[in-house]
């Protein structure tokens, strides 16, 4: 324990070090299927949308949608009207059903003729479809891009959010969330750790629908899953902590709800709490020392296996408590919080 502990005050002595902390973007536009849902009857034709929520200065956007081509069949797209407020606009697109053996594939852009651009939330596209077999498909959104009015134009940077077709799907449906589990208690501003939720599909048909995992009420991601009736699975969530303020956090996750589901009581589960403070303060008392450096020196060289490990030592998140971790608490060493 002693050579441990002065390795960790060893660390805290070279003061050349340079601690660069965790990255990420954050934007709260999103490109989303409108409805979410979609609930249909073989030989149908019915339409869905690609919206946008919350963009500034766009002047151009492209997007691909797959989707199960023994369940559906893309017939029509037409340009939204949202990119029109900027004036005179190009649109294109390329409806593929037979992309591959199992999905066909709809390719649409758009680009505003002038130097003006448009912000807001608005439809970008109107897709038709006729469904073809009785199951489920997702409608899944890919390499999606928006465009500024620079020249030539900057990435807006943007989320997406999936959706989901029922095909003459009868049966009860049931999900539910059974467990969420924050990898730590406490972490340190701007980096990241996991929380692993935990759904489960208690109804007699499969089901596609998405999961969200919140921190209070700030949604930490979304995903979409597809289970077959009576199973579960372990989804891992990411929460980048930067730009979060200091404090106490708690976890949830939601399941959305599946078309004509009626036991929702089972779709929310809070579970957990999370603190964030300053990168380096291991014990939640709100300041970097030699505390903290003695709780880091006894699990050192340890990982979720190691009888030793302390999952909030691991300062990084990258499931070792080693000499990254070090770095990052000498940085930061006699800091305190206010």
């Amino acid at each position: 324990m002693l050579k441990k502990t002065s390795l960790i005050l060893l660390v805290l002595t070279i003061s050349l070090l340079t601690v660069l902390p965790y990255k990420a973007s954050s934007n709260s536009t999103t490109i989303q299927v409108d409805p979410p849902t979609s609930i249909v009857a073989v030989g149908e034709i019915f339409n869905v949308n690609i919206t946008v929520t919350d963009v500034t200065n766009l002047t151009c956007w492209e997007l691909k949608l797959y989707y199960q081509n023994t369940r559906l069949n893309c017939t029509a797209v037409i340009k939204g009207p949202f990119l029109d407020a900027g004036g005179g606009t190009y649109f294109g697109k390329t409806i593929t059903n037979t992309y591959n053996s199992t999905h066909g594939r709809l390719l649409a852009y758009c680009t505003l003729l002038g130097s003006t651009s448009v912000s807001g939330s608005g439809t970008l596209v109107t897709i038709t479809f006729k469904a073809e077999t009785e199951g489920s498909t997702a409608l899944h959104l890919d390499e999606t891009q928006l465009g500024d009015e620079n020249i030539p134009p900057d990435p807006i940077l943007h989320t997406t959010v999936d959706g989901v077709v029922h095909v003459g799907i009868t049966g009860t449906p049931d999900i539910a969330v059974t467990n969420v589990a924050p990898s730590k208690t406490i972490v340190g501003q701007s980096y990241p750790m996991k929380i692993n939720v935990t759904v489960e599909n208690q109804g007699d048909t499969p089901q596609i629908w998405n999961v969200t995992a919140y921190a209070n009420a700030t949604v930490i991601e979304t995903k979409e899953i597809t289970l077959a009736s009576g199973n579960s699975i372990m989804m891992m969530f990411t929460w980048n902590t930067t730009g979060i303020a200091k404090g106490n956090y708690t976890i949830s996750a939601y399941a959305w709800p599946v078309p004509g589901e009626t036991d929702t009581t089972d779709n929310t589960l809070v579970d957990g709490w999370i603190f964030v403070t300053i990168p380096g303060d291991v014990n939640g008392d709100e300041i970097v020392d030699i505390f903290d450096a003695i709780i880091l020196a006894g699990a050192f060289g340890s990982t979720p296996s190691s009888p030793n490990w302390n999952s909030n030592a691991d300062l990084n998140g990258d499931g070792a408590i080693d000499i990254f971790d070090a770095i990052i608490l000498a940085g930061n060493f006699g800091k305190s919080d206010p």
